[in-house]
């Protein structure tokens, strides 16, 4: 996808010598693989993140990616929320080196930051933004392939290819980025005119079906749905959201008919629900366990309102309030209660909570005054993470948790790019998703 350009900002802070600026350049080039590398593998991904952050830190321009990030709430606060994760080591009901193996799993709220300090080139940042749709379309290409039977695949669980089209990712990922990938399509052709609003489109159209209709991720399904809302009302206000409630109404109508993926993947999210709810079954089930995590974690940190289990420690904690509980709910191998906000508010207590909704609400609000169509791309980005922590600890995951500091903060990086242009700002995300002509 093709991005606009400002012509006045091609870096934040010029580098003080020449050795510097190949170090930033290098940094960039490693965060452009990472990037790439997102919807494809996790070991480039982590490699590449790390040897970006390395060529940053070997250019030292640690000040002035500090005044950046003080200069922008969203990035000061996921550093604040990192700082307090490396707090609660210190009463952590878990060993030390465990507690700071949890730590690094949320490296992502520092490299956020970082990135978008060097991502404040606009050139630099279009690159960026180009070559993670580029990968993940790849990734779209592999789904119907499968889907299609051109590959045969089974998943780790047994499920073939025609009942989740998933290769290199998990099917929660795999939606959550196809999720990204209709929505960012889908605002650049809004944006755009010609042949190349019709691609883009049918790209939108293509990655949309996919995660309702090939796979099994029903993270995927909530954030595809709650995108095209978002998407609907930031282009034609309250008109354009009743009509795309509508709209999804009867897709959805016709897809739970029509398509058995999809409707088996629902009817059995609702049975378990009501199972639980009833207590016919408390089985290990997807949503079973999971409200069954969300419950006990609930009526645990009533009882521990202010510190928490200190950083690593909700399995801990949860090992301690299922003790009245059967064999396989009072289990240690339990790590993560699949919702980040519920992982936060354990570990650090209301203040992790706070810090962490704190950081959403105002990455959101900050996000509608970046440049042109980046303003529309980081709301529904923020909107579409922040829903996925509903389901799973994205934060901490490996692909997700890169995601929020890679594209995330590349995106943000155009505030910056603002502040040294002086530009126009896009005064709400709508504004930002109009048409060029």
């Amino acid at each position: 996808m093709e991005l606009g350009h400002a012509s006045a900002s091609q870096h934040f802070l010029a580098p003080k010598s020449a050795y510097a600026g190949r170090m930033l350049d290098a940094a960039r080039a490693c965060l452009l693989v990472t990037a790439a590398s997102l919807p494809l593998s996790t070991a480039a991904t982590n490699a590449f993140a790390v040897l970006a952050f390395l060529f940053w830190a070997l250019s030292g321009q640690w000040r002035a990616t500090l005044r950046a990030v003080l200069a922008e709430p969203a990035a000061w606060l996921g550093v604040a929320l990192l700082a307090a994760l490396l707090a609660g080591v210190a009463w952590s009901r878990v060993p030390a080196a465990e507690a700071f193996g949890t730590v690094l799993k949320y490296r992502g709220l520092l490299l956020f930051g970082v990135t978008m300090f060097l991502f404040a080139d606009d050139r630099w940042r279009a690159r960026l933004v180009g070559v993670f749709f580029a990968g993940t379309l790849v990734l779209l290409v592999i789904s119907y392939g499968i889907r299609l039977g051109l590959m045969h695949y089974a998943d780790e669980r047994g499920f073939s290819s025609a009942q989740n089209a998933v290769l290199l990712k998990n099917h929660i990922t795999h939606g959550f980025l196809m999720s990204l990938l209709a929505y960012g399509a889908a605002v650049v052709a809004l944006r755009s005119a010609g042949w190349r609003r019709w691609v883009l489109a049918l790209i939108a159209a293509l990655a949309a079906i996919n995660v309702w209709l090939a796979v099994q991720g029903r993270t995927g399904y909530v954030v595809m749905a709650v995108l095209l809302l978002w998407l609907a009302y930031a282009r034609w206000s309250i008109k354009g959201l009743a009509v795309a409630f509508a709209s999804l109404a009867l897709l959805l109508a016709a897809a739970y008919q029509w398509a058995p993926v999809f409707q088996s993947r629902v009817g059995q999210a609702v049975l378990e629900a009501q199972d639980y709810r009833a207590m016919r079954d408390a089985g290990e089930t997807s949503i079973g366990l999971r409200l069954h995590f969300w419950k006990r974690s609930a009526e645990w940190l009533a009882k521990h309102p202010l510190l928490g289990a200190g950083t690593g420690g909700w399995s801990d904690a949860f090992y301690e309030a299922t003790a009245n509980d059967p064999p396989y709910l009072h289990d240690r191998s339990h790590t993560h209660p699949h919702n980040e906000y519920v992982n936060l508010a354990v570990q650090l207590g209301p203040l992790g909570l706070a810090l962490f909704v704190g950081m959403l609400i105002v990455a959101f609000r900050r996000a509608r005054l970046l440049l042109e169509e980046y303003a529309a791309l980081a709301q529904g980005f923020v909107i579409a993470f922040a829903v996925g922590c509903l389901f799973s600890d994205f934060l901490r995951d490996t692909t997700e948790g890169h995601l929020w500091a890679v594209l995330g903060g590349a995106l943000f990086g155009a505030s910056r790019a603002l502040a040294r242009s002086g530009a126009e700002r896009a005064p709400l995300g709508r504004a930002a998703a109009q048409p060029r002509g």
